[in-house]
């Protein structure tokens, strides 16, 4: 028994950095469960449940992963599973939760599998889903491999479920900025089309620690963001009144910086008569991916010791937020575009 234990506490001692997993299912996994029978079959559809809450999973550029999952799926007796499951990989397309970060061999020469595992520590991926547990005798330095048997005893499921319930919440100076940002954002920001803050405060008090917050996030992009012309980056803020429009907008489009030159922002300014009411009180990110709420806002960064201040961070509904924002577009006065 403590044997047992202590093989179990030294696989859940690994650490995660970050909001966002990526991961891996061979399509032959929905094969295997057929065959293993109905409580196989839920097996998969907890993990495609948690990979819609905070996970990626990686897909070849050509496509195939799914291509594969589609015809496996349409082999599956026509019950109630097989609907659950076409409704969690469709949410899953439609979340843009497919990362087409894989190139097969089209020579034929190297198998799926086998590209898989030569590129899981360089992406990197946090687990892989397969058939065999030590495929090709490979040892990965990062991810963890598993079985359906297996999954629900892995380190990751262990983090990944905890971060899905509790968030992550950190004090004042913890950790140094930039890795404070890739703890926070590492993977959650990579492979994004759109960006969207919001932040009220953001707007009517820019200076001091939030624009320093968002100068060092735009550095740190910098290097980090996949497409960056093709990612548009979306404030919704209050009336400025601490500083000018014209200066935020200058400001922001000088943090614009190598990679992020072309990036197009656009700044969404709310006002109402009583100002506390043209945004929502709390603060959020929200990408085409997934949204989380910033407890103490934009101002998460502190420029006279660049490390953190003290912030939580925690997992939201991109259609819930998405409706709440479009609730206030009524005291939305003016876009600027740049």
């Amino acid at each position: 028994m403590t044997g047992c234990l202590v093989a179990f506490l030294r696989k859940t001692s690994r650490s995660y950095s970050d909001m966002l997993f990526y991961i891996y299912m061979q399509p032959e996994v929905i094969v295997d469960a057929q065959a293993k029978g109905p409580f196989a079959i839920q097996v998969i559809i907890s993990f495609l449940r948690a990979a819609i809450q905070n996970c990626c999973l990686a897909e070849f550029e050509d496509y195939r992963t799914q291509q594969s999952i589609a015809e496996y799926l349409e082999q599956l007796p026509e019950d109630f599973d097989r609907k659950i499951l076409k409704s969690l990989f469709v949410t899953l397309q439609k979340r843009n939760r497919f990362i087409y970060i894989l190139k097969p061999d089209y020579s034929g020469g190297i198998d799926d599998i086998s590209t898989v595992l030569t590129a899981a520590d360089s992406v990197p991926l946090d687990l892989l889903l397969l058939l065999d547990p030590q495929p090709k005798n490979v040892i990965l330095k990062y991810g963890e491999v598993c079985l359906l048997s297996t999954y629900q005893h892995t380190a990751f499921e262990v983090e990944r479920s905890r971060l899905a319930n509790e968030g992550r919440t950190l004090s004042t100076g913890e950790k140094q900025e930039n890795d404070f940002l890739q703890l926070s954002f590492g993977k959650l920001l990579k492979l994004v089309n759109r960006i969207e803050i919001c932040d009220r405060i953001f707007g009517q008090q820019f200076g001091d620690n939030f624009e320093y917050t968002a100068k060092i996030l735009f550095r740190w992009l910098d290097p980090i963001l996949g497409d960056p012309p093709k990612c548009k980056v979306v404030f919704h803020i209050g009336v400025p009144q601490k500083a000018t429009l014209a200066h935020i907008q200058a400001q922001l489009s000088s943090f614009r910086v190598g990679r992020l030159r072309g990036m197009p922002i656009e700044l969404h300014i709310y006002d109402v008569p009583f100002p506390d009411q043209c945004l929502p009180h709390e603060r959020f990110i929200v990408t085409d991916q997934i949204a989380i709420e910033i407890g103490r806002g934009m101002d998460f960064l502190d420029r006279s010791t660049h490390r953190n201040r003290d912030v939580s961070i925690g997992y939201k509904s991109i259609k819930e937020v998405n409706d709440l924002i479009t609730s206030y577009q009524v005291y939305r006065q003016q876009t600027v575009r740049f």
